[in-house]
């Protein structure tokens, strides 16, 4: 903001035959909503992209790491911060699956800080659709206990 200013009272000085508050004020006018001008049009591109090719490849890969690393069934849970709190958290979850769900919530995480309007949302929307798309294996989802115990 400093700086803007002085770039302002620079140009005013340098314009010397027009009149100096009208300098000032298009000279700062001009440093405040460009980059808003140029951050909603990066907005605008990045949703297009998103909704044409990103969240598909997105939900292929969280489908596919689920299914690596074994994650239990996600029936029952409606947010992915808490299935994934219950993923790092239970007992009975193997720690491969720990692991990869306490990566996940770090990138989403991160992706609120670098990008809260774009990529946080994003990546929110895609981890919640491959978590609706997600069937565990019969090993993880808890029917074999149940089969085995009976």
């Amino acid at each position: 903001m400093v700086l803007d200013v002085g770039i302002a009272i620079l140009a005013t000085l340098v314009a010397n035959g027009i009149e100096a508050p009208f300098v000032f004020m298009a000279t700062l006018g001009f440093l405040w909503l460009v980059p808003v001008g140029l951050n909603l049009w990066g907005a605008i591109k990045f949703w297009i992209a998103f909704l044409l090719f990103e969240k598909r490849r997105m939900v292929r890969y969280y489908k596919a790491e689920m299914y690596k690393s074994k994650f239990p069934a996600s029936n029952g849970y409606v947010d992915w911060e808490e299935y994934l709190g219950f993923i790092v958290t239970d007992n009975d979850v193997r720690p491969e699956a720990k692991t990869k769900a306490a990566a996940f919530a770090g990138e989403i995480a991160t992706c609120k800080t670098l990008r809260p309007a774009t990529l946080f949302i994003g990546t929110q929307i895609a981890l919640q659709r491959a978590m609706d798309e997600y069937q565990a294996p019969p090993s993880t989802s808890g029917m074999l206990s149940t089969a085995n115990a009976g």
